[in-house]
């Protein structure tokens, strides 16, 4: 048996809205973005989406938005996919790395120690799509008069306390990746409730473009194209169901596998579940043994970002949570055409073996 750790989630409905967009002969940004955008805000509730081609983009015109800048400090966890960190480098600042707590996201408590006159902003990214202590990083923001962006990659679908993630922040971020669970194939969103970073996001993506071929900022070329805003905004009219069943596939793993462990959730929260996310001693062995018995995972992630090569220089403290997480964790199959029985499959191998 072969199982994907993913697959991209694409339906009949989604190649039709695709071949629409072709048979129309316009398929850079244009109408089908727009109508990508409006929509995307109004499931969040949130007043303004400004769409990018990629998730790392998104995040590069949020910090862009609040100008950034050398010798500006940015405070984000310490385990997280790297873009989150490689943005900073991009705006020529420095990231200043705080440990995490057992929910995988970043230990408010340490936050504030972190704190100096040099930080301008925090990211906060909820890993796997389980939601952060929102509470107290909007307290520390407000305290602190320091924006909060909220990098949510891997959170459209999750809720805190009611309130949708990817909405907290003064500017707030997604990513479309062919892995998530609502996916253009590549792409990325910009949300915010303030009409500035609005319009300067969408003067970003197109080359720091006021008016045409007038050039206001530095900016980019991060422009969503019509033939992928087509398929988010097809995905999204099923999005619900994608959620439900993916929570489900969840409930099932908890209910089954035996002798491991998994990240803490907060109370009042719903996790969307991008990872399924496991933690067990014998990592690299189990998941050695699940790869051979044809069952594809992932290792998110396998060190703290500091310790990653590129950032090395930058930052030489150890993060003991971090880094205990990052020999524990394996995130385990989990999408639309996982069935039952690849599910039991895999809960077979997980209980033989750490058992």
């Amino acid at each position: 048996m072969k199982i994907p750790w993913s697959l991209p989630n694409i339906n009949k409905k989604d190649m039709q809205s695709i071949k629409k967009v072709l048979d129309s002969g316009w398929f850079s940004m244009g109408s089908e973005v727009k109508k990508f955008e409006e929509k995307t805000a109004r499931h969040l509730d949130i007043k303004y989406a400004v769409a990018a081609n990629t998730g790392t983009a998104a995040l590069d015109m949020a910090l862009k938005c609040l100008d950034i800048g050398e010798k500006d400090e940015v405070i984000i966890p310490a385990l997280a996919y790297i873009a989150t960190a490689n943005v900073v480098l991009y705006n020529n600042a420095r990231p200043v790395f705080v440990d995490i707590d057992d929910t995988l996201n970043i230990d408010t408590s340490l936050i504030e120690e972190k704190i100096t006159d040099k930080t301008k902003v925090i990211i906060n990214i909820d890993l796997g799509g389980n939601p952060s202590n929102y509470d107290e990083l909007l307290r520390i923001s407000k305290d602190y008069d320091i924006p909060l962006i909220v990098d949510g990659a891997q959170s459209f679908g999750s809720e805190y306390k009611g309130i949708k993630c990817c909405t907290h922040g003064v500017i707030n971020t997604t990513s479309f990746h062919a892995a998530k669970l609502l996916t253009t194939i590549e792409g990325g969103m910009v949300f915010t409730r303030e009409k500035e970073f609005c319009l300067k996001a969408t003067s970003i993506r197109n080359q720091g473009e006021k008016s045409k071929y007038i050039h206001q900022y530095l900016g980019n070329n991060y422009r969503m194209t019509d033939l992928v805003a087509t398929v988010g905004s097809s995905q999204l009219d099923r999005f619900k169901e994608t959620l439900k069943q993916r929570r489900k596939k969840a409930e099932y793993y908890k209910k089954n596998l035996n002798n491991v462990e998994y990240p803490r959730e907060l109370h009042n929260i719903k996790n969307c579940y991008f990872f399924f996310l496991i933690l067990v001693k014998n990592r690299d062995k189990l998941n050695n043994y699940l790869n051979q018995n044809g069952i594809d995972t992932r290792i998110t992630y396998p060190m703290p970002i500091n310790e990653q090569p590129v950032f090395k220089k930058i930052s030489k403290d150890f993060f003991l949570k971090a880094k205990d997480i990052s020999k524990k964790v394996i995130s385990l199959p989990i999408h639309h055409k996982l069935s039952i029985e690849q599910q039991d499959y895999i809960i077979k191998k997980i209980n033989k073996y750490a058992g």
